[in-house]
């Protein structure tokens, strides 16, 4: 049981005068209970007050009891023919947890609108209309805040089980990063890439250091067209043969137990050219200049600028298209820390950030370098260190 994220979060709600939270983005359940839900269909109800309830469909409710720390467990039929509404169940459930209480303020999940997916990552459920009318009728209209900010507030700051999560996940992926830098060869294909690598995780992640489920998303781009592009939020992977000389960029997310990590690697088919070998060279010198200027204290910006000045310097500037960093740690991309030029965030001990300067050339193609970083008081810890060579 994660006894500081439960102390911090009904702090916060006491200084937000919050009498409970109602939470169904699976990202937030596991937040609040420890539980990771299997489908996306489950309510997490957390009382400044008393002992959570969660909510869960009978086809999870092993999962559930096995996960969650110290909530009753209430489960309802779902998916097969015996089952009712389900939306008609989980108000039942709620109101019977709610039973007694006056309370006034609810917080609910008002603005989130990029979600992590539960682990069916095929088939995300979303709060929508149908869950804000059983919250309208178990607890009354006019009593909900949207706690949104609250909740990124509340995530920002991983507490030391959540960052030993990322540690974990970051770890895993590391055997994905390398199946990938073993893999590029001439002749390979960027499809075949990402089955080597995603076969890499499922398979060597399960189960290490007890982590029960495991899941990876790769992409990668190859040749110059492709790699160009590679400062989009989404890689395109083909079945084009690489040639040699061609890059291939791997973007990787992997999960493990609900806790996101965000890798990015570069290889060369074959040997590099001198331009591409100089690009990396100083991509990664501005990588490691940004690790080095992270610390409890440090702004987003200055961060950023360190990354940003070492391609300055080489000329490349007009090239380095996206910011240096985002959050991370419960979602594959979540909003604080933003690490962008000009920002007076100031880091704090416990954030979780990526850390991935990047230049793109239509010519050349696309050199990026990322990792995952934990602020502390004195520096950054970097999660799963792995080289970053170009070629074998």
């Amino acid at each position: 049981m994660d006894n500081e994220r439960i102390l911090r979060t009904k702090t916060a709600m006491a200084r937000e005068d919050l009498d409970a939270l109602v939470c169904r983005l699976p990202e937030n359940v596991l937040l609040l209970s420890g539980y990771w839900p299997m489908s996306g269909c489950s309510f997490l109800l957390f009382p400044r007050d008393g002992k959570p309830t969660c909510v869960v469909p009978h086809c999870e409710a092993d999962e559930a009891a096995e996960e969650l720390w110290d909530a009753a467990c209430v489960s309802f039929l779902f998916g097969v023919l015996a089952a009712g509404n389900p939306y008609a169940d989980i108000g039942k459930a709620l109101k019977s947890a709610c039973a007694g209480k006056r309370w006034s303020r609810i917080g609910f999940e008002g603005g989130f609108e990029s979600v992590a997916p539960p682990w069916n990552t095929a088939e995300p459920a979303i709060p929508a209309a149908p869950t804000q009318a059983v919250l309208d009728d178990v607890f009354g209209a006019g009593r909900f805040v949207d706690a949104t900010e609250l909740l990124n507030e509340l995530r920002a700051i991983k507490t030391p089980m959540e960052q030993d999560r990322l540690r974990c996940a970051n770890e895993i992926a590391c055997r994905g990063l390398r199946a990938f830098q073993e893999g590029v060869d001439v002749g390979v294909t960027g499809v075949e890439l990402v089955g080597e690598v995603e076969r890499a995780i499922l398979v060597e992640g399960t189960g290490y250091r007890g982590a029960r489920r495991v899941r990876a998303f790769a992409q990668v781009s190859t040749c110059a067209a492709e790699t160009a592009m590679g400062y989009r939020a989404m890689e395109i992977t083909t079945a084009r043969k690489l040639a040699s000389g061609d890059l291939a960029l791997l973007e990787l997310a992997v999960v493990a137990d609900g806790f996101w990590c965000d890798r990015t690697r570069v290889r060369v088919a074959g040997s590099p050219t001198e331009t591409q070998a100089m690009v990396h060279k100083t991509v990664v010198a501005a990588q490691e200049a940004a690790i080095a200027a992270v610390h409890a204290g440090a702004t987003a910006g200055d961060v950023d600028e360190a990354a940003r000045a070492i391609i300055r310097e080489a000329g490349h500037e007009k090239e380095f298209l996206h910011v240096t960093g985002h959050g991370l740690g419960l979602r594959y991309h979540e909003p604080v820390p933003l690490i962008c030029p000009g920002s007076e965030l100031r880091l704090e001990s416990g954030m979780t950030h990526t850390v991935e300067p990047g230049v793109y050339f239509p010519s050349m193609g696309g050199i990026r370098v990322e990792d995952n970083v934990l602020v502390t008081a004195t520096g950054a810890e970097v999660f799963g260190p792995f080289e970053k060579g170009l070629a074998a």
